[in-house]
């Protein structure tokens, strides 16, 4: 059980890990897209004059929130609550699906968007650069949870005893 423990605090940290570079990439990508749109007269209304340092804090307050969220369920998918293995599960296949279904399509949103992008005067190969790194991330670190609690036979099975130990409490 200590193997399964050290595994699950080791996605825990990962996690952490991949949380506060996605947030980071999120807002700076945010940010980047309002400070052009501010440059232009009409979409300066659209966005209500926020600019990049309050994407920024916007940004800072939504990740903590999430983060506490996500801290939550993290601490116990330690204590092997089924619920929480089954919430990770869910978001890891919805995140991989995603991710694989951005990345196979990143050239036709380059293609449907990028004269839109060079009218307003942004640079979307930096967006897109950006993109293609977070869902390689996505994809790789999803991919990893995925495997860690549904195809890893000591993971099922310390989910699987602490549920049967607890139905029979």
């Amino acid at each position: 059980m200590d193997a399964v423990h050290a595994l699950l605090r080791r996605l825990r940290d990962w996690f952490l890990v991949w949380f506060v570079v996605e947030a980071a990439v999120g807002t700076a990508a945010a940010a980047y897209v309002l400070d052009a749109m501010g440059r232009h007269s009409l979409l300066r209304y659209a966005t209500g004059g926020v600019g990049a340092a309050g994407t920024v804090l916007a940004g800072i307050v939504a990740a903590l929130i999430l983060l506490l969220m996500a801290w939550a369920v993290l601490e116990a998918l330690l204590d092997l609550q089924p619920w929480a293995r089954m919430v990770m599960l869910v978001i890891g296949w919805i995140t991989a699906a995603s991710a694989a279904l951005n990345l196979l399509t990143s050239r036709g949103s380059l293609a449907l968007v990028g004269p839109i992008v060079e009218i307003m005067g942004g640079d979307w190969t930096v967006l897109m650069a950006a993109s293609v790194l977070t869902k390689a991330l996505d994809l790789a670190f999803w991919g990893w949870v995925i495997y860690t609690l549904q195809a890893n036979p000591a993971v099922r099975k310390a989910f699987i005893q602490a549920s049967r130990h607890a139905a029979s409490a």
